[in-house]
């Protein structure tokens, strides 16, 4: 019987792993319409400062810049009070996002990831 050459699916997926462009984190930043909504945010009046780039009403604020979550688009995901987040560039972060801000009444909550872990089974054909 002539040997059969099996290959296997994990090279394949490691290789598009490595060509999905991984790089450094794109930090954000929320926009708001008042400092109120900030401060409800951020619990900090120094973390929320006006808007001079022109990207935005100069009567609008900026919260901290700050790594988060992203919609699938890629675009940023703004916080609960936020009119919207904005991309921030690379750098000069000084807050995480979600539950780990500081002043947040759920800081202590676990954070609940999905994917493949303990629930993922190896299949072979034996053969």
């Amino acid at each position: 019987m002539a040997a059969t050459r099996r290959r296997s699916a994990a090279i394949t997926l490691v290789l598009a792993g490595s060509l999905s462009g991984c790089s450094e984190p794109e930090a954000q930043r929320d926009v708001y319409t008042n400092v109120a909504d900030c401060r409800k945010d951020w619990n900090n009046a120094a973390d929320c400062t006006n808007v001079n780039d022109g990207r935005h009403s100069s009567s609008y604020f900026y919260g901290p810049r700050y790594f988060g979550s992203s919609y699938p688009s890629g675009r940023p995901k703004a916080s609960a009070n936020a009119l919207e987040a904005t991309p921030a560039g690379r750098g000069g972060v000084t807050h995480l996002a979600g539950n780990a801000r500081p002043g947040s009444s759920s800081a202590g909550s676990s954070v609940s990831r999905s994917g493949f872990g303990s629930s993922a089974h190896s299949m072979s054909s034996g053969g």
